[in-house]
């Protein structure tokens, strides 16, 4: 049988940090270092590794964390803060844990381009 939301202690633990963290990562790239005893002591992944990518757009997620019960109670624990939950919605970032337990938070949301039409109009207007 398996445990729900073994991970969840973890995450909102992390809360506040991920509000700043997502918040910031919508300009450039930012870590949180987390440790094997973080996950160890909560997990039972005694020859499995934690690792895992969780992409959100939209306040959804896009990719298939069905197997990472690690991804699906973060993306849970994200999903009960208001605050998280605003940026998420016209967002999209890419959250990913690899082995050296550094979780990396990018915004993939391309920046808005300024048109050339949109930029004559601005010269125009400033005449």
């Amino acid at each position: 049988m398996t445990q729900i939301n073994l991970y969840y202690p973890l995450w909102k633990r992390y809360l506040p940090v991920f509000a700043i963290q997502l918040k910031k990562a919508l300009s450039e790239d930012q870590v949180i270092n987390l440790t094997k005893s973080d996950l160890d002591t909560l997990g039972n992944r005694k020859k499995a590794d934690y690792t895992f990518s969780l992409e959100i757009a939209n306040s959804k997620v896009k990719n298939n964390i069905s197997g990472s019960p690690v991804a699906r109670d973060l993306f849970e624990v994200l999903m009960t803060s208001p605050k998280i939950k605003e940026l998420l919605v016209d967002n999209h970032f890419k959250m990913s844990l690899g082995k050296a337990y550094i979780l990396k938070i990018t915004s993939l949301k391309q920046p808005v381009a300024v048109s050339e039409t949109d930029a004559e109009i601005k010269e125009t207007s400033a005449d």
